[in-house]
């Protein structure tokens, strides 16, 4: 009769994250007050940065998309990864003020022979690029997440990555102005557990990250 495992150690979560966060890089310093008048806009956190960063030098996609530049802190995170092999990055930012400022950010860290800021629509942009991609990262209008998906997921070469951010936003206690947003997500994130070409996996990182993988 065999006997009964022992249990296993727990952490406490607050110290675990701080240990982590001590581990990871450094995140990208970004100037965050050229954009005068704008509302400071949500960016991935450093966890998540440094995660895209261990996919791009593990996956080496020669082009990525990201949806949401905001002021390039993820553009930056993304362009020093692919910068190492050679890799480009395009980045959609709808507001030009925001496209701008990323602009000096990207530039500030001389990255602009790989990242470029595209001032568009991110749902109209995307019908103009020429696939296939290697990763996308989802960090746009919420409200845009399921709309752009099927289209998002035809632009992915095969075992291309999707990285969806935010994607814990329903069970998140949002201010009133954004609550919409938690059932924006919720729809997306049942949209990639059901899509038959995803393969996804839910990570409890910043804001909540979602991998997903395109198979055949």
């Amino acid at each position: 009769m065999s006997s009964k495992p022992p249990d296993l150690p727990s952490w406490d979560t607050g110290s675990a994250l701080a240990y982590i966060h001590a581990l990871s890089p450094e995140p990208p310093q970004l100037r965050i007050d050229n954009v005068p008048g704008e509302r400071l806009q949500p960016t991935i956190g450093a966890e998540a940065a440094s995660l895209l960063q261990v996919l791009i030098a593990a996956h080496r996609p020669k082009l990525v998309l990201e949806i949401g530049t905001s002021l390039g802190y993820s553009a930056i995170a993304i362009g020093r990864a692919a910068a190492s092999y050679g890799g480009h990055v395009i980045s959609v930012e709808s507001n030009a003020r925001l496209a701008d400022a990323a602009r000096q950010n990207v530039a500030a860290e001389s990255l602009e022979a790989t990242v470029r800021i595209e001032t568009a629509d991110a749902s109209q942009f995307i019908r103009n690029v020429k696939g296939p991609l290697g990763l996308i990262l989802q960090d746009g209008g919420k409200e845009q997440y399921v709309p752009m998906l099927d289209g998002l997921v035809e632009l992915l070469e095969p075992n291309g990555l999707l990285v969806s951010d935010d994607v814990l936003f329903p069970v998140m206690q949002l201010p009133p102005q954004v609550k919409h947003w938690a059932d924006a997500m919720d729809a997306y994130n049942h949209a990639l557990k059901n899509h038959r070409r995803l393969r996804t996996i839910w990570l409890p990182i910043g804001d909540g990250v979602a991998i997903s993988v395109k198979v055949e």
